[in-house]
């Protein structure tokens, strides 16, 4: 997730949206990636100098990639992607004495887990050893995993806490792309989504499916395709006023019930309960599977 912390930060980002061209160049590139630049000057139907500066100014504020290949008979291609990433712009946080810091883990990082079948987990390389065995959620190869799906079960992840000492944390952020979980996917198959910090219950979220059928934006060429490809991108935000999922309060508690003070432990567990029928899998996607790239990502604004 990217954050400006001033509207003032945020302006060359939201100058670069501000053109119908370069939002239909977005488009396109995000629903047919791998076009070359003279392909998506004329699907975009404007000349390639043109399509140079709208190109340009996409890519230096981030919001796409360009690469050049070799191609067989035409010399070298430039090919253009867009950088799928959250954008947060904080108003009223232009506070020269709040801050921020921002930690990433893989899937993989879990220090305490109980998962049952259908189960498994993935480095970006091959699954870790075979289908269906929680035994190899404590292969040591799991700390490379990038997407890890269980039935019902748990994992919890220490999340690093580099609050300064006498700082006061105001609010902490964590996102992940999550998914349901069943046999190969299951478009429309909602499942409730346990979530705790320290312990504390913070709120329940619905995952509305376990998505596939289209090949995850991310997904290596050997992910089968007739396994799961990616799933929603879900924010918690964790504040004084309470805990809220994709801005909508899912429970009034706060920071400091939680206790999150500097060199205090922050534990997060993900829980699909066996005892719970609206609970029906999970599946967390890292860097390079599903469709955003990223891992379980947690930002702290402190002051």
């Amino acid at each position: 997730m990217r954050i400006f912390k001033t509207i003032d930060e945020s302006l060359p980002f939201f100058k670069a949206l501000a053109s119908d061209v370069r939002i239909q160049i977005l488009n396109v590139i995000a629903k047919e990636p791998g076009m070359n630049l003279n392909e998506l000057a004329s699907r975009i139907g404007i000349t390639s100098g043109a399509l140079t500066t709208h190109i340009r100014i996409l890519e230096e504020v981030g919001i796409i990639e360009v690469k050049t290949i070799a191609a067989n008979r035409h010399g070298v291609q430039k090919i253009c992607t867009v950088i799928t990433e959250k954008y947060l712009t904080q108003i009223g946080f232009d506070d020269p004495e709040q801050n921020f810091y921002n930690v990433e883990l893989c899937p993989g990082h879990y220090v305490d887990y109980h998962v049952m079948p259908t189960c498994g987990l993935a480095t970006a390389k091959q699954i870790v050893g075979v289908y269906d065995d929680p035994a190899y959620f404590a292969d040591t190869e799991r700390f490379n995993a990038q997407v890890l799906w269980f039935a019902k079960g748990f994992v919890e992840y220490d999340i690093p806490n580099f609050l300064p000492d006498g700082s006061v944390c105001k609010s902490l952020m964590i996102q992940a792309e999550l998914g349901s979980e069943t046999v190969a996917y299951n478009n429309d198959y909602t499942s409730d989504i346990y979530f705790s910090v320290n312990e504390i219950p913070i709120g329940i979220w619905q995952s509305p499916g376990d998505f596939g059928g289209v090949k995850g934006l991310n997904n290596p060429e050997w992910w089968p395709p007739r396994m799961n490809q990616f799933g929603t991108l879900l924010e918690l935000r964790i504040d004084n006023r309470g805990t809220f999922a994709e801005g909508k309060q899912i429970s009034d508690i706060t920071l400091e019930k939680l206790g999150i003070i500097p060199k205090t432990q922050v534990r997060l567990r993900l829980d699909v309960p066996e005892d719970t029928p609206t609970s029906r899998g999970l599946t967390i996607y890292g860097r390079g599977f599903g469709n955003y790239d990223s891992g379980i990502m947690a930002s702290f604004n402190y002051e």
